[in-house]
């Protein structure tokens, strides 16, 4: 009956020296990579918006990119914000659990909607829309080599692909998300009247009991910079889309990601810088 011969432990020591350097070898690449793309992304987003004044000479361009953006993402909007005040309401009401007067379910509802469910789950939901349709419109596209043929022909991308998007996209998140505030106070106004037992006049006088301006310009605030988080990564992960379909495929769900955690983080930075104090 043979020994097992025990492993050397400078062998050991080795191996887990070079798996440790490989490690910090991709971390590094990897950080080093991530700061090339926001660099990369913040140098775009500049140029973009320096083209915006020309990009409102084609209003054309704009109105379709509105139509297509915008106006076709309303119904999406209107289903998914009713269930979302619907469920702020049970949920209110449940935490309430008559230890805080009913009087104030509006008022939750409606600061919880302004400040924070309307503007981010309109961010999220429309960054499957609207930052997944640009995406997937450039990278394609791409693949075509139409845009290569229009630098060829001294045709700015950046102008006519870019920057009529990212416009139509920070205007567009705006409207949405006032819209989806609206039917997300409408929809839990509906719920407490038919479902929970609280009348019209005790929702509506909670709603307006601590309502403040300042709410509203958060939440536009938030809109504006998440709409034009949505439409930048979309151009952004489109343009550099490689593989054919498969490259499509991954810029999408690249922009998706990329966008999602992007609302995440300045959902958080903007509610630092303006909600830290109370309003004067």
């Amino acid at each position: 009956m043979g020994t097992s011969r025990l492993p050397d432990p400078l062998l050991i020591l080795d191996s887990l020296g070079e798996i440790t350097i490989r490690f910090v070898r991709k971390l590094f690449s990897a950080i080093l990579d991530g700061l090339a793309s926001v660099g990369g992304v913040l140098v775009m987003c500049g140029q973009i918006m320096a083209l915006f004044p020309k990009a409102l000479k084609r209003p054309d361009s704009v109105v379709k990119e509105a139509m297509r953006l915008g106006v076709a993402s309303i119904p999406l909007v209107f289903v998914t914000s009713l269930f979302v005040g619907m469920v702020a309401a049970f949920s209110a009401k449940y935490q309430f659990r008559d230890m805080v007067p009913l009087k104030y379910l509006g008022t939750s509802v409606a600061k919880l909607v302004l400040l924070e469910l309307g503007p981010v789950l309109t961010g999220l939901v429309m960054s499957g829309r609207i930052g997944s349709s640009i995406a997937a419109q450039i990278a394609t596209m791409k693949e075509k080599e139409e845009v290569d043929a229009m630098t060829v022909l001294d045709l700015q991308p950046l102008r006519y692909l870019a920057a009529p998007r990212v416009l139509v996209g920070m205007a567009a998140m705006p409207v949405l998300t006032t819209i989806s505030c609206f039917l997300a106070i409408v929809g839990a106004w509906g719920v407490c009247v038919i479902g929970l037992g609280v009348t019209s006049y005790t929702f509506l006088s909670g709603t307006r009991l601590f309502f403040s301006p300042y709410d509203v310009f958060v939440c536009e605030i938030k809109a504006l910079v998440f709409g034009l988080l949505i439409s930048l990564m979309g151009y952004y992960h489109g343009s550099q889309a490689a593989g054919g379909a498969k490259g499509v495929g991954e810029a999408t769900m690249k922009s998706v990601v990329s966008s999602s955690v992007m609302i995440l983080l300045f959902d958080f930075l903007i509610a630092f810088l303006l909600l830290r104090q109370s309003p004067t």
